[in-house]
């Protein structure tokens, strides 16, 4: 393929991946307000001029221009614009305008589910225990261990993928370790130190590991699971994932963890999607898991144009006992997406540096 047909490919790869993620969401808050009686007039996805638009069931469906999001309009969602019709949001009990709103973001993290969990029963590679590489002067080249060897247990313990063989022993720095390996089909054992070294985590946190000097080699098996375990899995990543974006998150705003770190934009999304689908199809679903959750949380932040701000407003409300002005949303509004414009347009100045992105256009369209 050419370098015009593979950009357009990935360009078409990284608007469906985007459509996949918002159609998620939105579905979320159409779905939610449909079963409590809520009329939903338009469900777009992408903003701007509409270059498609199907009404059905009293909803306007739209395929707009600009792929970077997308929107449902609920009927009397503006008090302005409400009639008093028992199929607008504007009347309805805080609760039911809460679920309509939270459903959004929780339809995200059920994709990220569904696909983590697919993942886990169709197999995820993974890379084995063979050895790859020896590092010079470190006890696994003291001690005979050689590229090619397969580690089959640390301490009596049975040893079958890279993960679990950099865990057993990296946890245990000041430890004797007897490794169990494989050469040429017959068994061998030997008895090494590792070398304690320090760490920094991602906190900026210091921790004492040991090595022993070992690379690991290309080879990978599939690890598959039955269906429960598989769903717990799923379920157990995206837990973890949202701990460890809120983690980040927390660093960035203490200054642990740089913010250029932190974040990325849609031309980081466009690069990470086109790498991510050259490595094959379960690298990719697991990249789209990923920014499923990702908007999953930071679409509760409590920002006035995300759902977290309507969710603080809504909450408001309900203790409050009265509405809040439309004035005082309207301004909060306005504030909300200018930090967010200017969120969005730092990252994009940082993904330009990273990417270099100016670079590769210059060379993409400057003559041979």
């Amino acid at each position: 393929m050419t370098d015009i047909a593979l950009f357009l490919a990935a360009l078409v790869l990284f608007a469906l991946v985007l459509s996949l993620l918002i159609v998620a969401h939105e579905w979320g808050h159409f779905f939610v307000a449909r079963r409590l009686g809520v009329r939903v007039e338009r469900f777009s996805i992408g903003f701007g001029p509409i270059l498609i638009r199907r009404v059905w069931s009293d909803t306007e469906f739209c395929v707009s221009l600009i792929p970077l999001g997308g929107y449902v309009k609920l009927a009397g969602e503006n008090p302005r614009e409400s009639r008093g019709a028992e199929w607008e949001f504007h009347g309805r009990p805080h609760w039911q305008k809460a679920l309509i709103v939270l459903a959004g973001p929780v339809l995200n993290a059920v994709l990220a589910f569904v696909i983590f969990s697919g993942i886990f029963m169709a197999g995820r590679p993974a890379l084995t225990s063979r050895v790859g590489g020896v590092l010079e002067g470190y006890p696994a080249q003291t001690a005979g261990i050689r590229a090619g060897d397969v580690i089959v247990s640390i301490n009596g313990e049975p040893i079958e993928f890279w993960e679990e063989l950099l865990w057993a022993i990296r946890s245990r720095p000041v430890y004797s370790l007897v490794v169990g390996f494989r050469r040429a089909g017959e068994l061998h054992e030997v008895v090494m130190n590792p070398r304690s070294e320090m760490e920094d985590d991602r906190g900026g946190r210091s921790r004492r590991i040991g090595r022993i000097g070992i690379r690991p080699s290309e080879e990978t098996l599939l690890i598959r699971y039955p269906f429960f375990r598989a769903v717990y899995l799923g379920a157990e990543k995206v837990v973890l994932l949202t701990g460890l974006i809120l983690s980040s998150v927390w660093m960035m705003i203490t200054g642990i963890l740089p913010f250029r770190e932190s974040f990325t934009g849609p031309i980081g999304i466009f690069f990470l999607t086109q790498q991510m689908a050259e490595q094959g199809w379960i690298p990719l679903l697991n990249f789209v898991a990923l920014l499923s959750v990702s908007l999953f949380v930071l679409n509760l932040f409590p920002i006035p144009v995300l759902d977290g701000g309507h969710l603080v407003f809504i909450v408001i409300e309900a203790l409050s006992g009265r509405r809040l002005s439309e004035k005082v949303k309207e301004k909060s509004a306005q504030v909300g997406f200018c930090l967010l414009m200017i969120l969005i347009l730092f990252v994009i100045y940082h993904d330009l540096e990273r990417y270099e992105v100016l670079g590769k256009l210059r060379s993409f369209f400057s003559p041979s």
